[in-house]
């Protein structure tokens, strides 16, 4: 062979194996594009036409003790509209005048220059057209673009599209709104998804975890121009709905007590009010009242007034502290009679002013009282006799039982928004023997209501320190679960509590209309309080304005309610003359709403 042929097949060889080597290397290419890889490169093109959207979870109802509804979600949609599949429709006719008026009359999103531009079918993009669109304007939307609908919204004809957006809604706005709380929606939707919701207050958001329930997803593809592609790859995943909540609040009691409470705060031109009614042998809150109160349903109206702002944010039923008085006075001698430092027999011989640590102690009306029982300590509601018990009693004895009751600590009510005050306690910075003496009968000392209806129900049910609750049952996926009271601890013998109610019923005997019964035919424990009004910056106290409170349970042997009422800033300086009323025009309706039986005969009455 020639020196010729020899080189010629040298190159061919040469080319051919180089075409052998790119073959190979094309070859490995495409098999780790094709096998190895295939998945990856498969996800990573669906999710380049693939559109995720959540389905969102039914909010759970909240319902009275009776099944009544005090929150729920109205269904609704948030209406979208696709600028370049509106215009083409526009261009060739498709849209009536009719649909035309009335996606005009829809559009309350966006801005008129945005609305116009997409009316003249000149829109560009998916964007968000209308919010919480209700049903009847959905149902007059699929009459005339047509529809088809899946577990996320309705797909329209034309570019549009009703994303399911249900609406939270208060039937019985501000009645109930510091309890229930509401709902902030946390900012404009983006381009794909209605936007959530910040629980914020009460049992909205102490709950909240369980009635926004688990979200959804749906996996759809789409094409270049955002259109569903028909038999694309489609994916879903049912959402979990919200818990169903309880509550052992009644609607009918919590109307009856609003209603006296902004009776009486208008009759004392006082300047705001609460009432707690709870039953003190399980902890069960049965109404929580606060005047003014804000409409929950619409809480950027709210926000935007400074006065009404100042309401959102708190429950002044278990947030706002203030110097209980003389109704502090109940547990002081519950206290005292506990440790055997007087009996219920026990006498005293008022002078009018006590010493403590050079501070003089007066009474209420700057008298003495002479000669008094315990039970008359009570009832005419004597600071020097209260004080001087205390000081028998001694600071590590009575601080002792402050912290059994509570006093200082969460009660652990299930409502978002509790506030504890700080207790100035025996071996504190600043504190004295005065303190002693004056916290006797609610002074130099904060509580919240639920705190003192807390503590005060444990002389009621006989000793036990209760759990306030709002939640009587939860239902989620068929099951329920019901709320046990729970006993945080026995503070006091039942005797003690026994012998505390009947001097308490004493006062119940004298305080009705007239002088008499304060509730004919039932015996009512009850106790009056009055404090004064601290200036901010320690600047002393407001010299026309004070704190009017009362307390009182019925029937004072077997109690099924406890009622708490405190007006602030009242005209009407005394507590039995404010409070005091409202406590028995309550007491009157709950006995005759729980129909509970009388407990002593009704004296009949004069011709």
């Amino acid at each position: 062979m020639s020196e010729l042929a020899v080189s010629a097949r040298r190159r061919t060889l040469f080319v051919m194996g180089l075409f052998c080597a790119l073959a190979l290397v094309v070859s490995g290419r495409l098999l780790d594009l094709q096998v190895f890889r295939r998945s990856f490169f498969v996800e990573e093109g669906l999710n380049d036409i693939s559109v995720t959207k959540i389905i969102r979870a039914r909010r759970g109802h909240i319902y009275d003790q009776l099944g009544r509804p005090l929150a729920v979600n109205l269904k609704g949609y948030m209406l979208w509209v696709d600028g370049t599949a509106l215009g083409q429709a526009i261009r060739q006719g498709k849209i009536s005048p009719e649909a035309a008026i009335l996606l005009s009359d829809l559009a309350t999103w966006q801005d008129p220059g945005t609305t116009q531009l997409y009316l003249t079918g000149q829109g560009k993009g998916n964007i968000p057209w209308a919010r919480w669109v209700e049903s009847e304007k959905a149902e007059k939307l699929i009459a005339l673009f047509g529809g088809t609908e899946r577990p996320e919204g309705i797909y329209l004809q034309h570019g549009l599209y009703l994303e399911v957006e249900p609406h939270r809604t208060y039937p019985y706005g501000g009645l109930f709104a510091p309890v229930l709380g509401y709902l902030v929606d946390k900012g404009n939707p983006d381009a794909r998804q209605v936007s959530e919701y910040t629980a914020t207050l009460g049992v909205e958001a102490y709950y909240d975890d369980l009635l926004k329930g688990v979200d959804g997803r749906m996996r759809m593809e789409r094409d270049r121009k955002d259109n569903s592609i028909p038999i694309g790859r489609y994916e879903e995943q049912s959402p979990i709905d919200g818990a169903d909540i309880t509550l052992t609040l009644n609607l009918d009691i919590q109307y009856q007590a609003q209603r006296r409470l902004v009776r009486a705060i208008q009759e004392a031109e006082a300047r705001r009010g609460d009432i707690i009614v709870m039953d003190p042998k399980t902890g069960a809150i049965l109404a929580m009242v606060s005047w003014p109160t804000f409409d929950p349903n619409d809480p950027a109206r709210c926000a935007a007034d400074p006065a009404c702002r100042d309401l959102m944010y708190t429950n002044p039923a278990i947030a706002r502290d203030y110097e209980p008085g003389s109704t502090m006075k109940i547990l002081t001698m519950a206290i005292a009679l506990e440790e055997g430092v007087v009996r219920a027999d026990s006498a005293f011989e008022c002078s009018g002013v006590l010493y403590v640590g050079g501070y003089p102690i007066h009474n209420w009306n700057g008298l003495g009282h002479g000669h008094e029982t315990m039970g008359e300590i009570l009832l005419h509601s004597c600071n020097v006799g209260a004080a001087t018990i205390n000081l028998r009693v001694g600071p590590e004895v009575y601080y002792r039982y402050l912290k059994l009751l509570g006093f200082g600590e969460p009660t652990g009510i299930d409502l978002a928004g509790e506030v504890v005050p700080p207790v100035r306690m025996y071996g504190d910075e600043f504190w004295s023997e005065t303190d002693l003496a004056v916290n006797a009968f609610g002074q130099a000392i904060s509580v919240p209501p639920i705190q003192l209806a807390t503590a005060v129900s444990a002389v009621a049910n006989g000793g036990k320190l209760m759990k306030p609750y709002v939640v009587a049952a939860i239902g989620r996926q068929g099951a329920v679960t019901e709320t046990l009271p729970t006993i945080r601890r026995q503070v006091f013998r039942p005797d003690t509590c026994r012998e505390l109610t009947e001097m308490l019923v004493g006062i119940g005997a004298v305080k009705g209309e007239d002088g008499g019964p304060f509730v004919p035919g039932y015996r009512v424990a009850v106790k009056t309080g009055t404090a004064q009004i601290p200036i901010p910056d320690g600047g002393g106290y407001e010299p026309h304005r004070t704190i009017a409170s009362a307390i009182g349970y019925a029937p004072a042997d077997d109690p099924r309610f406890l009622i708490l009422v405190r007006i602030e800033g009242n005209s009407v300086i005394w507590g039995e003359e404010i409070a005091l009323p409202v406590v028995r025009d309550l007491t009157r309706f709950l006995l005759t709403y729980l129909q509970i039986p009388p407990t002593e005969p009704v004296q009949p009455q004069g011709p």
